[in-house]
Protein backbone atom coordinates (compact mmCIF):
# COMPACT_ATOMS: atom_id res chain seq x y z
CA UNK A 1 0.00 0.00 0.00
CA UNK A 2 2.95 2.30 0.64
CA UNK A 3 4.10 1.95 -2.97
CA UNK A 4 0.63 2.95 -4.17
CA UNK A 5 0.75 6.23 -2.26
CA UNK A 6 4.26 6.96 -3.48
CA UNK A 7 3.06 6.58 -7.06
CA UNK A 8 0.01 8.75 -6.38
CA UNK A 9 2.17 11.52 -4.90
CA UNK A 10 4.58 11.36 -7.85
CA UNK A 11 1.73 11.61 -10.36
CA UNK A 12 0.20 14.51 -8.46
CA UNK A 13 3.46 16.46 -8.61
CA UNK A 14 3.65 15.85 -12.36
CA UNK A 15 0.06 17.05 -12.71
CA UNK A 16 0.78 20.19 -10.71
CA UNK A 17 3.82 21.06 -12.85
CA UNK A 18 1.84 20.31 -16.01
CA UNK A 19 -1.17 22.39 -15.02
CA UNK A 20 1.00 25.36 -14.06
CA UNK A 21 2.93 25.00 -17.33
CA UNK A 22 -0.34 24.99 -19.27
CA UNK A 23 -0.99 28.54 -18.07
CA UNK A 24 2.16 29.70 -19.91
CA UNK A 25 1.71 27.81 -23.21
CA UNK A 26 -0.60 29.47 -25.71
CA UNK A 27 -3.63 27.47 -26.91
CA UNK A 28 -2.96 24.51 -24.65
CA UNK A 29 -5.97 22.52 -23.56
CA UNK A 30 -6.11 22.05 -19.81
CA UNK A 31 -8.01 18.78 -20.34
CA UNK A 32 -5.25 17.15 -22.38
CA UNK A 33 -3.99 14.98 -19.56
CA UNK A 34 -1.39 13.14 -21.63
CA UNK A 35 0.28 16.44 -22.51
CA UNK A 36 0.07 17.64 -18.90
CA UNK A 37 1.51 14.43 -17.44
CA UNK A 38 4.28 14.11 -20.02
CA UNK A 39 5.36 17.73 -19.72
CA UNK A 40 5.36 17.45 -15.92
CA UNK A 41 7.39 14.25 -16.16
CA UNK A 42 9.97 15.65 -18.57
CA UNK A 43 10.14 18.96 -16.72
CA UNK A 44 10.64 17.23 -13.38
CA UNK A 45 13.20 14.87 -14.86
CA UNK A 46 15.28 17.52 -16.65
CA UNK A 47 14.93 20.19 -13.97
CA UNK A 48 15.69 17.73 -11.19
CA UNK A 49 18.75 16.39 -12.99
CA UNK A 50 20.12 19.87 -13.63
CA UNK A 51 19.44 21.07 -10.08
CA UNK A 52 21.20 17.98 -8.70
CA UNK A 53 24.10 18.54 -11.07
CA UNK A 54 24.67 22.16 -10.03
CA UNK A 55 24.08 21.26 -6.34
CA UNK A 56 21.65 23.95 -5.28
CA UNK A 57 21.93 24.68 -1.52
CA UNK A 58 18.98 23.76 0.67
CA UNK A 59 18.32 27.34 1.77
CA UNK A 60 17.27 28.21 -1.80
CA UNK A 61 15.22 25.05 -2.48
CA UNK A 62 12.74 27.09 -4.50
CA UNK A 63 15.33 27.47 -7.28
CA UNK A 64 15.16 23.73 -7.91
CA UNK A 65 11.37 23.88 -8.16
CA UNK A 66 11.62 26.90 -10.47
CA UNK A 67 13.96 25.00 -12.78
CA UNK A 68 11.51 22.08 -12.88
CA UNK A 69 8.68 24.43 -13.76
CA UNK A 70 10.69 26.16 -16.50
CA UNK A 71 11.57 22.83 -18.07
CA UNK A 72 7.94 21.72 -17.78
CA UNK A 73 6.88 24.80 -19.75
CA UNK A 74 9.52 24.16 -22.42
CA UNK A 75 8.63 20.49 -22.68
CA UNK A 76 4.91 21.28 -22.94
CA UNK A 77 5.60 23.71 -25.75
CA UNK A 78 7.78 21.15 -27.53
CA UNK A 79 5.36 18.28 -27.03
CA UNK A 80 2.43 20.39 -28.21
CA UNK A 81 4.38 21.26 -31.37
CA UNK A 82 5.26 17.59 -31.96
CA UNK A 83 1.68 16.44 -31.33
CA UNK A 84 0.32 19.00 -33.80
CA UNK A 85 2.87 18.20 -36.53
CA UNK A 86 2.37 14.44 -36.29
CA UNK A 87 -1.41 14.72 -36.04
CA UNK A 88 -1.49 12.81 -32.76
CA UNK A 89 -3.44 15.55 -30.97
CA UNK A 90 -5.25 18.37 -32.70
Amino acid sequence: MGLFWQIVSLLSVWLIYGVIASFFVKNSNKRDYLLILLSGFFGGLAGGAISNEIQIPENIWWLSEFLKLVFAVFSMHGLKFIFEKTGFRK
